[in-house]
């Protein structure tokens, strides 16, 4: 973890620097991409939603050409609820676009970092050049750095939230006095501090894992594992800070993010899908 930095704030920096301002080269320059490539305007990740098939690929917002403007109707999911613009996927003249979606547009909702477009309105000329979300490219490009440096720090904060568990119970002595308990918590902590140790010396060795092409198997298995244990992390603290009646753990202070770590790169089964893809498992719907 970073010393008195929430997850939230440290995974929105990490998915500005990796995601975002790398693809703000796609865009022509206006108000809007200086403004967020500065950090005067937040912005967020919003290309991925949960959809039947786990795919990046799937339900992009979708654009209809009005004259020199693009009408915009779909949904999206928001890594950070707060965000003053989203980069959403925009389909459009048969192929796909991104765009820089102010949250405060005319047409545009969002509630609880799900957002939706009815008739949102943008200049044909804001979005990017055409993408693909499918294909290597400067999307997966970005979306790979970003997924090692924030599966290291997803390992790092798991770290960092069982050792604080741990000494809430060394100093409160909760739990200790039934047999049955203690068993419990020190195996549920082991267990998972053994496995984020493991997952986060992976991620931190990084792309140089494997000799592999950009966005290949490596990073998405590790990305698999740090997401499914931020997961397991967040039920395993909030669980023990109730079931033991504990005041102070990482749950009870501010800044706890809770099932909102899920909303990164779409959270862990669409991870397992998309590795699952690149592993020739399953077929349709996005990379092969």
């Amino acid at each position: 973890m970073t010393a008195g930095r929430s997850f939230t704030e440290v995974a929105a920096d990490l998915e500005a620097e990796h995601t975002i301002h790398p693809l703000l080269a796609l865009f022509a320059e206006d108000e809007l991409v200086g403004r967020v490539r500065s950090g005067a305007t937040s912005a967020a990740v919003g290309l991925f939603r949960p959809n039947a098939l786990f795919s990046l690929s799937q339900n992009p917002l979708q654009g209809i050409r009005d004259g020199a403007d693009v009408v915009l109707d779909g949904g999206f999911q928001l890594t950070a609820p707060g965000a003053e613009v989203a980069l959403v996927a925009v389909a459009l003249d048969g192929g796909v676009r991104l765009a820089l979606l102010p949250s405060d547009a005319a047409g545009v909702r969002v509630d609880g970092g799900v957002g939706a477009a009815v008739g949102a309105v943008l200049r044909g000329d804001a979005l990017s050049e055409p993408v693909s979300l499918t294909e290597a490219g400067p999307v997966r490009a970005a979306l790979a750095d970003h997924a090692w440096r924030f599966a290291a720090f997803g390992a790092r904060w798991c770290a960092g939230v069982i050792a604080d568990l741990r000494r809430t119970l060394a100093v409160t002595g909760a739990g200790v006095r039934a047999l049955s308990t203690s068993q419990y918590l020190a195996h549920e902590l082991s267990k998972l501090e053994i496995e984020v140790n493991l997952a986060g010396l992976a991620a931190e060795h990084g792309a140089g894992s494997r000799a592999e092409a950009t966005g290949g198997q490596a990073v998405a298995a590790v990305l698999l594992a740090c997401t499914d244990l931020l997961h397991r992390t967040v039920v395993v603290a909030e669980d023990m800070t109730a079931d033991l009646g504990l005041a102070d753990t990482p749950v009870t202070r501010p800044g706890w993010p809770g099932r909102a770590v899920l909303a990164h790169f779409g959270g862990r089964r669409m991870v397992e899908a998309e590795l699952a893809r690149r592993m020739g498992l399953v077929t349709g719907g996005a990379y092969r």
